[in-house]
C-alpha cells in the first residue's frame, strides 16, 4: 500500500525523517479539524488516517475545509468597518446641523464722561437702545451724563450676535474706530469695532 513513509522512502529520505513527517502530519491533521470546529471524533478519524494510505489526501481535504469554510470573524468584519459610519439614509441627504447654543455674552460700553465713569450694558433683553444724554426714560435708554451727547444721541440693535449703530441726527456726532457715522448712513454694524464716540465721549466696546 502506498503511504507517506512509502513516498519519502522513494525521495530517499530516512526512516527517522519519515516517522518525523508522519507525526508532524498526524499533528497538523489534529489541529485543522479541531480549527475548523469540526467534532473531536473527526480529528481522531484524520489522524488516524493519516497514518494509513488514505491519509496521504486527508491533509488536503483538512486544508481545502479550513480555506474555504466561513469563519465568525468573517463575518464580524463587516459590522466593523460600518461600525465608525453614518447612520445609512436616502441618498443624497445630510444629517441634520448641530443646534448652536445662544451667545449670552453681553456687550459692554465703557469709558470716561464729564458726569464720570460710563460703563453700559447691552444684554440683548431689547431689540434696540438709546444712547442719551438725559435720564432714562425707558427700558431700552442708556445713559451717557455729558453735555456733548444728545437726548437722543444714537440707537444700538441686536441682530443675532452682531451689534449695529445708527445716528439718530446728534449735532456733536457720532464715530466708529475715528469714522464719522452720519443719519443717512443708517445702522453699521460695530461687532468688529473697538471704539465708539459720542460727541466728546469715547466707549470702548467689548463683548463678557
Amino acid at each position: 500500500m502506498f503511504t507517506i513513509t512509502s513516498l519519502l522512502a522513494l525521495f530517499g529520505l530516512s526512516s527517522a525523517f519519515a516517522a518525523v513527517a508522519l507525526a508532524f502530519g498526524a499533528w497538523m491533521a489534529w489541529r485543522i479539524v479541531a480549527k475548523a470546529g469540526l467534532p473531536g471524533w473527526l480529528g481522531l478519524i484524520a489522524v488516524l488516517l493519516t497514518l494509513t494510505g488514505i491519509g496521504a489526501l486527508v491533509p488536503l481535504i483538512a486544508l481545502w475545509i479550513f480555506a474555504f469554510m466561513g469563519w465568525p470573524r468573517d463575518a464580524a468584519a463587516p459590522a466593523m468597518a460600518g461600525a465608525g459610519k453614518a447612520p445609512a439614509g436616502p441618498v443624497g441627504a445630510l444629517p441634520a446641523p448641530m443646534a448652536a447654543l445662544p451667545d449670552r455674552r453681553t456687550w459692554r460700553l465703557s469709558g470716561n464722561a464729564a458726569g464720570g465713569s460710563v460703563s453700559l450694558a447691552v444684554d440683548g433683553s431689547q431689540p434696540s437702545y438709546r444712547l442719551t444724554g438725559a435720564p432714562a426714560a425707558a427700558p431700552g435708554d442708556l445713559t451717557v451724563s455729558d453735555p456733548s451727547v444728545a437726548a437722543p444721541h444714537a440707537r444700538l440693535l441686536i441682530a443675532g450676535a452682531r451689534l449695529g449703530l445708527e445716528d439718530l441726527g446728534s449735532v456733536t456726532g457720532t464715530f466708529i474706530d475715528g469714522a464719522r457715522l452720519l443719519p443717512e448712513h443708517g445702522p453699521r454694524d460695530i461687532s468688529q469695532a473697538r471704539t465708539i464716540r459720542l460727541g466728546t465721549v469715547e466707549l470702548a466696546l467689548s463683548r463678557v
